[in-house]
């Protein structure tokens, strides 16, 4: 609109935008009590409703509604908080504050929904809610137009148009943005918008009925959204519709969201691989369920037997062990270290052990045969120990144990989850290089780059991996495990 209606503009009394400076509010709070919380991070958003496609998946479908009050950082609050101050106060003045909560609530859900059909990424904002109203109000503002032209001649043109083609393009450039999200509430708005011109039209024409007809003034007192069953029915079946994608959803997305929601919900920090040492006596115990010693002969015993996912999963975890001494002299020594390399090589390959190479890693011919939950049990004890970066690969190796398990692939992903977490509050200096050893800035800035992707990088290998066996087959959106018994990933 090219102006804001005031209560001389037609001699009426017109209410405050109140509604809008709730919802500004409740927005505005709710960012701060995450912020107290730690801040907008990826799992402090999961915990109070982000839109995460897993987690509606596994029927969480209040993740259509809470993201409209939810923000991601400062700067994409106060540019959301100050669109809706601009333009939701002209729409509330115009409309009523009826009108306008269920534009913004209609809009989010219909942006969200959108969202969830055709992105996978996390989405958060009020911004499908903004653009419902800014599509509503550019509706209403051609039908001024039109009848201002129709009565005095005089062609204008629209002010909302440019703001639109402007945020539509700041959609698709900006990296980061929901472009889905906002489409959804575009198109709720412009199609309330032109419910709303309806309605106008026709209390025009029962406005002339008054006069000749005698029709009862209460008549004209029927506003659009005393019949929202309709639009509040449309956009229910647009939630329906999107929601039909459920089946599609992936298992290695459904499960990434429930570990990560599962993380978010603990308060654990964890211990580092670092720290290993200061718990030796739990792993150094001919008994204990996580002994160097019994995990190697495990190892061999999976690889030998063609579970490479699993041979790969505990050779990672014994690579961890060897590199921060743990275990005998021979076990921590680098001749141990370069041979279990070769082995995580061999078995990310597919390929069988050489026979020199099993006898360099062990020299003794023992079994630890018959305990199929070997992973699991010793995934369980080290979790117990707070070293979530071994129990995470544990009990990934325990899901290729018993493949298709939901609960233990979940368990891992909140495994590793956490273990980013723990690793992330590392600086360089204690991961990669030492601030002395620095030359420049950049370097410094390589290292975090660097510290990062080591911190993520076997939970994106594990994820990528799911991925990989569901486009083959292995895996459906359930994890049931497969028929056949030839498994390739």
């Amino acid at each position: 609109m090219s102006s804001e209606p005031t209560s001389a503009d037609a001699g009426l009394a017109v209410k405050p935008p109140f509604l809008t400076f709730v919802l500004i509010a409740v927005n505005v709070l709710i960012y701060i009590l995450i912020q107290y919380q730690g801040g907008p991070t990826y799992e402090n958003l999961i915990r109070y409703g982000a839109k995460e496609n897993g987690l509606i998946a596994e029927g969480e479908i209040g993740r259509l509604f809470f993201p409209m009050f939810l923000h991601a950082s400062p700067a994409h609050i106060l540019f959301n908080m100050f669109a809706l101050y601009q333009f939701g106060r002209i729409f509330e003045v115009l409309t009523g504050a009826r009108n306008f909560f269920v534009t913004y609530v209609l809009g989010g859900l219909a942006g969200n929904a959108v969202s969830f059909t055709f992105t996978r990424s996390l989405s958060v904002g009020a911004s499908s809610s903004l653009f419902a109203l800014l599509m509503a109000l550019y509706v209403l503002e051609r039908y001024q137009l039109k009848i201002n032209a129709e009565s005095t001649g005089i062609k204008a043109k629209t002010s909302l148009g440019p703001i639109i083609i402007i945020n539509a393009v700041i959609t698709f450039v900006i990296p980061n943005i929901d472009w889905a999200s906002h489409l959804g509430g575009a198109i709720a708005g412009a199609f309330i918008g032109i419910g709303i011109v309806m309605r106008h039209k026709m209390s025009v024409r029962m406005m002339s009925m008054v006069k000749y007809w005698r029709v009862d003034n209460e008549i004209l007192n029927v506003k659009f959204y005393h019949r929202e069953g309709f639009y509040l029915g449309t956009v229910a079946f647009l939630v329906l519709i999107s929601l039909s994608k459920i089946p599609a959803v992936a298992f290695a997305d459904r499960v990434f969201g429930l570990g990560v929601l599962d993380a978010s919900q603990t308060k654990l920090r964890g211990h580092l691989v670092s720290e290993l040492p200061a718990y030796r006596n739990a792993f150094d115990d001919v008994l204990s369920p996580a002994n160097p010693e019994q995990m190697i002969h495990y190892a061999l015993e999976q690889h030998v037997a063609g579970k490479y996912e699993s041979s790969e999963a505990l050779f990672s975890v014994l690579l961890k062990m060897n590199q921060s001494g743990l275990g005998k002299p021979e076990f921590s020594s680098k001749s141990t270290e370069a041979l279990l390399e070769q082995a995580i090589e061999y078995s990310h390959l597919r390929r069988q052990l050489d026979s020199s190479l099993i006898e360099a890693l062990t020299d003794e011919q023992r079994s630890v045969k018959g305990d199929p939950q070997f992973c699991r049990k010793a995934a369980d004890y080290v979790r117990g120990l707070g070293f979530f970066g071994l129990s995470g690969l544990l009990y990934k190796c325990a899901f290729y144990e018993d493949f298709g398990n939901k609960n233990l692939a979940r368990q891992a992903i909140a495994d590793l989850w956490l273990n980013t977490r723990r690793c992330e509050g590392q600086t360089p200096r204690e991961i990669l290089i030492t601030e002395d050893d620095a030359r420049s800035v950049s370097d410094l800035r390589q290292a975090e780059k660097l510290r990062r992707r080591d911190c993520f990088f076997d939970l994106e290998l594990f994820r990528s991996e799911l991925i990989r066996g569901e486009e083959s087959g292995l895996l459906d959106a359930r994890g049931a495990k497969p028929k056949t018994t030839d498994r390739q990933l």
